[in-house]
């Protein structure tokens, strides 16, 4: 996984909104931002970790995800991207 979109769709599909306008007007975002989210830009830190305490997630989950996009250096993505990976698997 690349992308934080995934967890966008889960908290669209949990609290029942229908589009990306409605999910911006949710977290308190602009479309546009929701869009690049969907791009594979990383989100802010604060917003993340909201997003992942609403899906009732550990907060490490997305933030190590989070700051694997945000990684320019590849041994850095890769560490973040295998904390992600562990997560996931408990």
């Amino acid at each position: 996984m690349n992308s934080l979109a995934p967890y966008l769709d889960e908290l669209k599909k949990m609290k029942e909104l229908g589009s990306d306008a409605e999910l911006a007007r949710f977290l308190g975002v602009s479309r546009t931002h929701i869009s690049q989210i969907r791009s594979g830009i990383h989100m802010g830190e604060l917003l993340c970790f909201e997003l992942a305490l609403m899906l009732k997630r550990k907060p490490i989950e997305l933030l190590a995800l989070n700051r694997a996009i945000r990684s320019k250096d590849s041994r850095l993505k890769r560490y973040w991207l295998d904390i992600h990976s562990q997560c996931m698997a408990k």
